[in-house]
């Protein structure tokens, strides 16, 4: 009697067992991928010298010392080549956090970025500025599609004032989706207020994290004409303010050609010099990510930010392409509104790296432990079949 009520107690516990291990995957460990409701932190650039078109100087005229001795800057008419800077101590920075709505399905973050030069004093030393809010259904980190979206993004040196309000944005940003795949997804990127896929590239090992095969992704965004892109955002409530309209004439320029080209450029073009020509302001960007897979948290980003000057698309193309093909480079010298590597810094690396790892040990442990659970199971339930199946010893 002992060995059957043993029997069935062992079947029982190992079928419960079993039930368990089934509903940590299917279950139990769904429940924990999902985007925290801590989450945010901030991410750093390396400093670099980055390639920057000083407005102040543009405006008054006043040649950079760096362009001092240069032919093409003297006389009363330099070039705007004569105003643009190749060594400009730069670097950004992103602070993210949690506001509301956030509850068991939605996180809504804010992220402040901001672009720096370390060679001025506050205020003059800020390049750029955004504020950018989105809600992520906290499973597909993707955006709801909800018109609750809203950035702000505010440059005087690049020629920026925009603000946007309750829309509705697709794409990922800050976050890839948890289990991350081999396969394009698609990603919004502020400056263009637009949505471009971003492409696996391969799998691969960074430095000091040997034992963690992650995923790199690449997205090129082919010259934007920001006039246009600027314009379009505007327009969405179907009129455009005194304001705005400030902002869209800070996007363009029409001035003598001879302040653009080179003369050898102006011969080849069969421009005048004194010919007055529009020139429009376009972003270009060459943007990689390295996602752990699991978690999908980025631990590492890079950017060839590239921000310039051309007179039709064509000419877009042909700066884009030629900064694509050495994104290191100072970008074009006549051309260049802002040039410049944004890559995270040692530190945000660590930080992004020991939140992927921390997620990824808790998901592994539960996976490990759904096995050993099972496994018991498995046992208990061999156990209970074979004390019931054995037959009672005789007595004497």
């Amino acid at each position: 009697m002992a060995s059957r009520v043993s029997g069935f107690i062992a079947l029982t516990l190992g079928v419960a067992l079993i039930a368990v291990a089934l509903l940590l995957p299917s279950f139990l460990i769904p429940r924990l991928k999902v985007i925290p409701l801590d989450a945010g932190g901030k991410t750093v650039t390396r400093e670099v010298e980055a390639t920057l078109l000083d407005s102040r100087a543009f405006g008054t005229r006043e040649v950079l010392p760096e362009h001092a001795g240069d032919s093409a800057c003297e006389g009363d008419h330099p070039r705007v080549s004569c105003f643009i800077s190749h060594s400009t101590p730069v670097f950004g920075s992103r602070s993210i956090g949690v506001v509301e709505p956030a509850d068991k399905d939605v996180v809504t973050l804010r992220a402040g970025n901001i672009l720096m030069r370390t060679d001025r004093p506050e205020p003059e030393n800020v390049i750029s500025a955004t504020v950018d809010t989105v809600t992520l259904n906290r499973r597909t980190a993707l955006p709801v599609l909800e018109p609750v979206s809203s950035f702000h993004a505010t440059s005087p040196r690049l020629g920026l004032d925009d603000m946007r309000n309750g829309f509705i944005r697709e794409g990922i940003q800050y976050q890839f989706p948890f289990d991350s795949e081999a396969r394009s997804y698609p990603y919004f990127d502020t400056t263009a207020q637009a949505t471009y896929p971003v492409d696996f590239v391969d799998e691969d090992i960074l430095p000091g994290h040997e034992d963690v095969e992650v995923m790199r992704y690449n997205q090129q965004i082919e010259p934007v004409n920001m006039f246009t892109a600027i314009s379009r955002v505007f327009n969405l409530d179907g009129e455009i303010s005194e304001h705005e309209k400030a902002s869209l004439n800070a996007l363009r320029m029409s001035t003598p050609a001879r302040d653009w080209y080179t003369p050898e450029e102006l011969e080849q073009q069969g421009l005048d010099p004194e010919e007055r020509v529009t020139m429009t302001r376009y972003y270009a960007n060459d943007r990689t990510l390295w996602v752990e897979p699991t978690t999908g948290v980025i631990v590492h980003g890079r950017e060839y930010l590239n921000y310039f000057f051309a007179r039709n698309d064509a000419e877009a193309q042909a700066v884009a392409q030629a900064h694509f093909a050495a994104p290191e480079s100072d970008g074009n010298p006549n051309r260049t509104a802002l040039a410049m590597t944004a890559e995270w810094n040692t530190d945000t690396q660590e930080r992004q790296w020991e939140k992927a790892l921390e997620g990824r040990s808790k998901l592994n442990l539960l996976g490990t432990v759904g096995w050993g659970i099972g496994v018991v199971g498995a046992l208990l339930i061999l156990l209970g079949g074979w004390l019931l199946r054995r037959r009672p010893e005789a007595r004497s």
